[in-house]
């Protein structure tokens, strides 16, 4: 080809991509400001397609529940903590704690941003299976609430059972009964994985598929919720689409976790954990930090 057609077809190259961008530009502008993290494009009996502005295009589980209404551009961010501007539900900061966080200054934690406390309660450990009492726990829970910060609980399971679920909600309701609890009593179970990302195959909990695990969540939440505590659990974007029946979680809360801007999710979630690296005073180590979107009462 002579520099002639080689000019002509650059040319035209060219052309193609500025007709694309201002067409691309038009329909952005027709469309207007997004309205919604996760817009629904179809429904097909047991899945819907939907675009979420960050994964684009995908398709999930359809449920006939309670969906996400927040606008993503009332959550704003400034200096590392975002809240929520808008009208459908309130913005309140709260971190989540373990042992791992050592020493921490309660009054000064008050004294901040942060407007309560997921403490975690214990956990069970992914070899032995052997429940474990937080070392921190008693320590924080009583400076937080020394403090005037209202608190929850969290507790870190490895259920292989609806039995070992039930028991860990027994164990929970036995350390929590002379507290006061203002936020859920939740339920947070994730399975192993390695460096690369993958499922840790060594872990007790490598065997569970998404039934089970929606099992264990069951069972202890409606333990945990007979006694008259308010209940939730935690999951990312992952094991909510891909592994949980949601349909059979309705009625406990949803604390989200997903490191964005903004949320991004279709169905309704409650609290939202935005970073894991959250810089608070009276704390040296980072902490996840987790904004409330409900406003939780004794």
């Amino acid at each position: 080809m002579g520099s002639f057609g080689k000019k002509n077809l650059f040319l035209g190259i060219t052309a193609l991509l500025v007709v694309l961008i201002i067409t691309i530009s038009a329909v952005m502008l027709a469309r207007g400001p997004r309205t919604s993290a996760v817009e629904l494009i179809e429904k097909d009996g047991a899945t819907a397609k939907v675009n979420d502005m960050y994964e684009g295009d995908m398709t999930i589980p359809y449920y006939n529940i309670p969906v996400n209404t927040f606008n993503p551009e009332d959550f704003k961010e400034d200096k590392g903590v975002v809240t929520y501007t808008g009208s459908e539900g309130v913005s309140l900061i709260g971190i989540n704690v373990n042992q791992k966080a050592g020493d921490i200054d309660w009054a000064s934690v008050a004294a901040s941003n942060v407007d309560f406390a997921m403490i975690r309660v214990g956990y069970r450990e992914k070899g032995k299976g052997r429940i474990c009492l937080d070392a921190k726990f008693e320590e924080n829970i009583k400076g937080a609430s020394d403090a005037g910060l209202p608190v929850g609980v969290y507790f870190y399971s490895k259920a292989v059972s609806e039995a070992e679920a039930d028991q860990e909600a027994t164990f929970v309701l036995e350390q929590i009964r002379p507290y006061v609890m203002t936020y859920p009593v939740a339920f947070y179970w994730e399975y192993d994985r390695k460096s690369d990302g993958d499922v840790d195959e060594k872990s007790r909990t490598v065997r569970c598929n998404g039934g089970q695990v929606t099992g264990f969540i069951q069972t202890f939440c409606k333990k945990v919720k007979t006694v008259g505590y308010k209940t939730s659990f935690y999951c990312d974007k992952d094991m909510a689409y891909d592994s949980l029946d949601l349909s059979r979680l309705s009625e406990y809360d949803m604390w989200y976790a997903e490191p964005r801007p903004a949320p991004s999710f279709y169905y309704k979630f409650d609290m939202w954990q935005y970073t894991k690296e959250g810089k608070v005073p009276g704390i040296e180590s980072q902490v996840p930090v987790t904004l409330s979107l409900k406003e939780y009462k004794n």
